[in-house]
Parts: structure tokens; sequence; C-alpha cells
């Protein structure tokens, strides 16, 4: 286990700073009262950021983990502001016995010297989709899955019949895809849209991940080189853009704002005025809690890409992991790690990704897995995971500012106010000045080791 030191880690009085401040917006929910704990155990804290039926899942398998043993006792608390609450913790070395993160935080806990090696679990990298293992694994194992997911299409197969598309043949390639969207978008005489066939920015939550359908790159992890304005990426916000020139930019603005009765995230897929989403698998669970007997007869399927990278056996499409880790200087670390081994048997793995309706992260899924799964199209966010066309967010810890730069070139081309060649010329050079800033800072670091 690497040793922090003034230079590497995340400090006390930065964190005891922060402390005050963000106090009182941290909140535990759950968790099981002291006096229901039966006498001998040994409490292991287990923060985790899942409410409602995530939690529940979570909590099936920690409650399994409790009763086949007698010696630890996992609590399960769902923490508001898990991250930074995380950060603090850890700086003043009091930190959870288990502590659930998004993927895209291991770059800094990693960098902070923050996360304790797993490598006694003996899990092997091909255990995993290879897409998940830069996330998993540093120099040794210090992060393990919990639940993963991959992006897809989904699409209302009875739309597609009504409009004369076979619903078993969804678009492969972006040209079959406009021909659908063109076909299912509904438009009134003055030309305001009622129906969209597909809207890129809607639910707007992965925004970022066009580029690898045309064949582009917004990084490159191996040399540490933004790659913005790539070919590829100007390609694919090329098409983006397309959507308000198409049908008008006020147009659009009237249809995303219009008032409706429902506040979901899903609303305009579930009730019909978006023909096509991109989304993840646990759309089948929200769907079933808002829809009930009126489920649609909904399909996934990978998301169509440019012809020039189409690869039948190896589809595109961006991932997302939530990971659980064990924090130095936690107060039990044999506990810990049992229940990490615990969890990582590939029967609790997949019960916790049934439960939240999600595809496993390990390369050989069972087949009773699959054939009980609640989502229907489990099999295609399954090969989306383990395909060698999977991506992810750029994994680096200059993610956040990384971030906010596409973002704010993304609006411009989204409101018609920048070419995608001139807003990403703009973020490449923000971001090549954050991956150099981050680079001296490293340097420095192991400079003073």
């Amino acid at each position: 286990m690497k040793v922090l030191n003034s230079q590497t880690s995340i400090t006390r009085r930065a964190a005891l700073g922060a402390f005050g401040a963000a106090a009182a917006s941290y909140a535990f929910l759950g968790g099981t009262r002291r006096n229901d704990i039966p006498a001998g155990r040994i409490v292991l804290d287990y923060w985790e950021k899942w409410t409602g039926h995530e939690a529940a899942a979570m909590q099936t398998v920690v409650d399994a983990f409790n009763a086949s043993q007698d010696r630890w006792w996992v609590n399960y608390l769902s923490v508001s502001g898990l991250d930074r609450k995380a950060k603090i913790a850890i700086a003043a070395e009091d930190p959870p016995d288990l502590l659930g993160l998004w993927h895209r935080n291991i770059p800094f806990f990693r960098r902070s010297g923050a996360l304790m090696s797993l490598e006694s679990l003996g899990r092997s990298r091909d255990d995993y989709a290879s897409v998940l293992r830069p996330i998993l694994f540093g120099d040794v194992q210090d992060a393990a899955p919990t639940t993963c997911s991959s992006i897809a299409l989904y699409y209302d197969r009875a739309m597609f019949r009504e409009f004369g598309f076979d619903p078993d043949q969804p678009p492969a390639t972006i040209p079959e895809f406009d021909e659908v969207i063109n076909a299912l978008t509904i438009r009134d005489q003055d030309g305001k849209v009622e129906r969209a066939g597909f809207l890129p920015g809607d639910p707007g939550w992965w925004n970022w991940s066009y580029g690898p359908f045309f064949g582009g790159q917004m990084y490159d992890a191996a040399t540490d080189q933004a790659m913005v304005n790539s070919p590829g990426m100007i390609r694919a916000y090329e098409w983006v853009q397309s959507f308000p020139q198409r049908w008008g930019l006020e147009n659009l603005r009237r249809f995303q704002g219009a008032l409706v009765d429902n506040p979901s995230p899903y609303r305009n897929f579930f009730s019909g005025r978006l023909a096509t989403t991109l989304q993840g698998p646990w759309v089948a669970k929200f769907m079933q809690e808002e829809m009930g007997d009126n489920l649609m007869d909904y399909a996934a399927a990978p998301f169509p890409v440019d012809p020039s990278v189409q690869d039948a056996a190896n589809p595109h499409g961006s991932i997302e992991c939530d990971v659980l880790v064990v924090p130095r200087n936690v107060r039990h670390p044999e506990g810990s790690l049992a229940f990490v081994s615990f969890l990582q048997q590939p029967e609790n793995l997949e019960e916790l990704a049934s439960g939240h309706g999600k595809p496993s992260p390990l390369v050989k899924p069972s087949a009773s897995f699959l054939a009980e799964h609640p989502n229907r199209s489990i099999e295609v966010h399954q090969n989306i995971m383990v395909s060698q066309n999977a991506f992810a967010e750029p994994f680096t810890e200059v993610w956040p500012e990384f971030s906010n730069s596409l973002g704010a070139g993304m609006s411009k081309i989204d409101v018609l106010q920048a070419t995608p060649a001139e807003a990403f010329t703009q973020v490449q050079e923000e971001v090549e000045a954050q991956l150099t800033r981050a680079a001296a800072r490293r340097a420095l670091r192991e400079s003073r080791l």
C-alpha cells in the first residue's frame, strides 16, 4: 500500500477547511440501528450513493454477507455528496470501512495514494471486461466493480412497425438512422416539432460520447494528449449540430421547453414525444415503475455508427462503472476485504447487476443471468460491455476541468454560435493547458518523493 506524504495526500488542512462549508449538505440514510446488530459483531460502515431500488439491491447482497459469517456486520449507508465527503473523511484519517464511488473518481483517489490494494483478492484483469481494466487496476488492483452500465439506443418497436421499419432490424449506421429519425419526426404546419425521431441532447447525460461513433477520440490515454479537434470528433458534432439546423433552433427549444406533468428525465421517451433515445440498461426498471401495465414494446440496439467504423462483432458504446474501494487507514481492513471478496463472487455480482437492471462486469456472465434478467435487451448491453469498441469518459484526473471546457464548447454548437471545428479548437487549447498543468504537478510531486 502506498504511503501518503505531504505532496501526494489529500491534506487534512484542506479537508477540515472544506468541512465547515460542506457539512450541512451531507445526509446519511438507512443503516442498521446499533441495538439490532448481533452481539459480538465488528461493524463495517459502507458508504454508497444509491437510494431506492438500487440501494435495496445492494442491501440484499449486504444481508447475504452478514448471514454468511458471524464476525463482521456491514452497515450500509446511503450518503449524499459522497465523493466530496469521502475526500474529507480520508484526509481526516476517519474513512468508512467501504466506499462506493463512480469510476470517474478513481484517478484522483489513486493519484493521492488514498486506496488500499485489493491484490490479495486474487482477481485477474482477464475476469473483467477489457474497458474496465484501466479503471479497476493501477499498478495493482485498487477498485472492484459493483455495477456497470453500457449505453444503447432504445426505441419503441410499435412505432417502428407503424412507419414501415422492421423492429428486429434497427438502424446500424448513421445514414440508416437519419432515415428513421426523419420518418418518425412529426412537425405541425408551422414547423413546430410535435414528436422527435431522436434528440442528441435528451436526456443530455452522454453529450460527450458521440465522437467514437464517427471514429473520433477526444483523449489519448497512452500519450496523455487531447484530441478534441480531431476529424472524427468534428464529424460527430457536425451531425449533432444538424438537428437544430434541420428543424430550427427555436422549434427545438419550444419542444424541449414544453410544460409536462411528469418531471422524469425519461418522460419524452415514455410519453411517445421522443421515438428513440440514448439510455442505460436501468431504463427498463424505471419504465416498469412509471408505466406499470402500460409498458411499451421497447427494444435496445447499439447506437448507430458511421459506416467507416462499423464492426458488427464489436459494437460501439459508452460505459459507466460504479466501484467499491477500501480507503487507506480503515479500522478493520480484514473485514473490508472480506466483503469485497464476497461481492466479487460471480453469483453476487450478477444478483446486484440484475437488481439494478444492468449488465455484468464479467467477461463471461452465466446463462441464467442473461435468461432471467429484467431487461429484455440485456444481451445488447452485455455485448457492448465486453466489446473492444466500448469506451468510457477520458480516464484522467483533469476530467472535471476537461468536461467543463467540453460542455461550454458543445453549448455553442447546440445553439449554432460556432461550428464544431471552431468550438473544438478553443476546447483543445484549454484542455492542452489543463493536461500540461497536471503533468507539471505530477513531476513536482515525484521530485519530492
